[in-house]
C-alpha cells in the first residue's frame, strides 16, 4: 500500500512540475496556447506526422493576431515571434540585441562546423567582415564561366538522354547533382561530373549530411530539447568520413596551388587568400574599412585559420547543396503546372538570347532575365527553403510599447513558412504567382510593414550567399526551359500541394515527382 502511495505522489509531483512549466509565459503575461502535458506545443513533430516548419506554421495560424507568443518545446520555453514590424527590431533596428542564434552543436566537439552560420558574438562578426568579400558582384562575376560550364554538362546530359528517348527526368536529384558540380568546382576547386556519374564520392557525401538515421535523429533531440544534457553527454553531429573526406580535399587543393603557384578564380582562392593575408588583394581598401568598423586595435586584419577555412568551405558545401537544388525543384515543379508563365519565362530567355548572339550566357545577361527571377522569388515565398530562422536574445528585451519583457536567453522562433503564406499579407498565397515580384522585392501588395519576405533572412545576419544562389538558379532553370518545354508525368499533381517530409528540417517534398521533357521549337 505504501509504495501505491509513494507511486501515485511522485505521479502528481511530476504532472505538477509539468504544469507548472508549463505556465512560463502565461506568469510572464504573454499570450500562450494549451501546451500537452510532456509534448508542449510541438507534439505533431514528435509523432512525425508534421515538419519542424509546418508545426510552427500551424502554430503562426492559431496565434498571428498576437505580436509575441509563448510556446513549449518539450518543456523548454520558447518564444514565437509573428509580427512583422517586431521582426525588424529583432533582425535590423535590435540586431546587437538578437545578433546569434541559439547554437545547440558543441563546436569543441564538432569544430567544422564553427563557421559563418553557427559561431556566435564578436568571432561572427569578424568572420563575417572577412567573408563578406567574396561575395561582391566583381567576384561572383569572376566565377561566373565556373557556373556555366556546369550548366553546359547539364544541358549536353538532357539533351543526349531526350535524343535517345529518355526524356523523363527527377529533377530534384538532377539539381542537387547539378549544384554538387557547381559547388566542389567553385568552392574547392575540383571539376567533376555529378550529373552523368550519380554515385561521385562529392555526390554521396552530399547525400550523407541529410540523412537522418536513428542516431542523428537522437542527438538532434537531445541538442533542441534537452541542451543541458548536450553540454553532458558529448557528440558530434558531422560523420567521421565527411570530415575527413573534406579535410583531405581542402587540404589537397591549398598544397597543389602553393607548390604549383596555380590560381584560380573560385571560393577557395579567395579563402587561400584570407588564410595567407588577411585580407582580398582586389578589395584590401574596403576589408581596412571593415576592419576599423569592427573596432580592430591590431592595423592589420587577422588572417583566416585553417581550422576557419575548412569549416567555412565546409559550410558553402552544405548551404548550397540542398537549399539550391531544392529551390530549382519547386520552381520547375510550379513551371510544369503552369505553362502560361512557362511560356512566358521561354520567351524572356528567348529574347535575351537572340539580342546577345544566341551565343550562351552571360553573367551581365543573367541580370537581364527579370521575369525568371519574379518565378524563382515567387518559388522562395511559397517554399522557403528553411521555413524557419532562429535567434536569441542577448539580453532582457522589452517588447515595444508594452510591460513585457522577453528574458535573457529566450530563443526566438520566426515562423517564415506561417508568415509567407499569410492570406492578409499574400492574396491567395497558395497560388504560384510570379507577378507579385514585378513591382515588389517583397512580393506583397499589401499595406504590411516590416519583414516579412524571409527565404534569405534579412539584416546583418542575412544568407551571405544570395548573390551566388541566385545566379546559380537562374542558370539551372534557364539551361533547361532554353530548350525544352516541362510537363508533369503525374497529371494528379496539378491541382494539389506537394506533401513535405516530416523528417527534415529543410522543406522538402516527401516523395520525388518526375518531369517530361519535349524539344522546343524555337524560331
Amino acid at each position: 500500500m505504501f509504495a501505491v502511495i509513494v507511486i501515485i505522489t511522485c505521479c502528481y509531483l511530476i504532472y505538477y512540475l509539468a504544469q507548472r512549466r508549463h505556465n512560463f509565459w502565461k506568469n510572464r503575461g504573454f499570450a500562450q496556447l494549451q501546451p500537452h502535458f510532456i509534448f508542449g506545443d510541438i507534439q505533431p513533430m514528435i509523432k512525425q506526422k508534421m515538419s519542424f516548419g509546418q508545426v510552427l506554421e500551424s502554430l503562426y495560424v492559431k496565434t498571428k493576431m498576437h505580436k509575441l507568443v509563448g510556446i513549449y518545446f518539450l518543456y523548454k520555453p520558447v518564444m514565437l515571434v509573428n509580427d512583422p514590424v517586431l521582426l525588424q527590431h529583432v533582425f535590423i533596428k535590435n540586431f546587437t540585441n538578437f545578433h546569434d542564434r541559439p547554437c545547440n552543436i558543441d563546436l569543441d566537439v564538432d569544430p567544422i562546423q564553427d563557421n559563418l552560420f553557427n559561431t556566435p558574438g564578436k568571432k561572427w562578426r569578424d568572420l563575417r567582415t572577412k567573408l563578406s568579400p567574396t561575395f561582391t558582384s566583381g567576384k561572383l562575376k569572376g566565377m561566373f564561366s565556373i557556373i556555366t560550364d556546369c550548366g553546359n554538362v547539364l544541358d549536353k546530359y538532357l539533351v543526349d538522354n531526350v535524343n535517345n528517348g529518355s526524356d523523363v527526368f527527377e529533377f530534384r536529384d538532377l539539381f542537387a547533382r547539378f549544384n554538387t558540380n557547381i559547388i566542389s568546382s567553385v568552392a574547392f576547386g575540383i571539376d567533376n561530373d555529378c550529373i552523368n556519374d550519380p554515385d561521385h564520392i562529392f555526390r554521396k557525401m552530399g547525400v550523407k549530411l541529410f540523412e537522418m538515421d536513428w542516431k542523428k535523429k537522437l542527438q538532434a533531440s537531445v541538442a533542441i530539447f534537452f541542451p543541458l544534457l548536450r553540454k553532458i553527454v558529448k557528440f558530434k553531429f558531422t560523420h567521421d568520413d565527411v570530415e575527413q573526406f573534406f579535410d583531405g580535399v581542402v587540404k589537397q587543393t591549398i598544397n597543389y596551388r602553393a607548390q604549383n603557384n596555380y590560381e584560380r578564380n573560385d571560393f577557395m582562392q579567395l579563402l587561400i587568400q584570407l588564410k595567407d593575408q588577411g585580407f582580398l588583394s582586389a578589395d584590401k581598401g574596403e576589408t581596412k574599412w571593415a576592419e576599423k568598423e569592427a573596432g580592430s586595435q591590431s592595423g592589420e586584419m587577422k588572417k583566416l585559420t585553417y581550422e576557419e577555412l575548412l569549416a567555412n568551405a565546409f559550410l558553402f558545401f552544405v548551404a548550397g547543396f540542398e537549399t539550391s537544388s531544392s529551390t530549382l525543384s519547386f520552381c520547375i515543379f510550379e513551371l510544369a503546372r503552369n505553362p502560361r508563365v512557362q511560356r512566358k519565362i521561354q520567351e524572356e530567355i528567348d529574347r535575351v538570347l537572340a539580342a546577345h548572339g544566341n551565343k550562351g550566357f552571360t553573367y551581365e545577361m543573367v541580370h537581364e532575365l527579370k521575369y525568371l527571377e519574379c518565378c524563382i522569388d515567387e518559388a522562395l515565398r511559397k517554399y522557403p527553403i528553411v521555413p524557419l530562422l532562429f535567434r536569441v536574445a542577448n539580453e532582457d528585451f522589452r517588447v515595444p510599447d508594452t510591460n513585457l519583457v522577453v528574458p535573457k536567453g529566450t530563443e526566438m522562433m520566426i515562423p517564415v513558412l506561417g508568415i509567407q503564406r499569410n492570406p492578409d499579407i499574400y492574396d491567395n498565397p497558395l497560388e504560384y504567382r510570379p507577378e507579385r515580384f514585378l513591382d515588389s522585392s517583397t512580393g506583397s501588395t499589401s499595406e504590411t510593414k516590416g519583414c516579412y519576405y524571409l527565404p534569405f533572412g534579412d539584416g546583418p545576419r542575412n544568407c551571405i550567399g544570395m548573390r551566388l544562389a541566385k545566379v546559380t538558379t537562374k542558370i539551372g532553370m534557364a539551361t533547361v526551359l532554353a530548350k525544352f518545354n516541362v510537363e508533369l508525368v503525374d497529371k494528379s499533381l496539378e491541382n494539389v500541394e506537394l506533401d513535405i517530409d516530416p523528417h527534415q528540417f529543410i522543406h522538402t517534398p516527401l516523395k520525388p515527382f518526375n518531369l517530361r521533357l519535349t524539344p522546343r521549337v524555337v524560331s
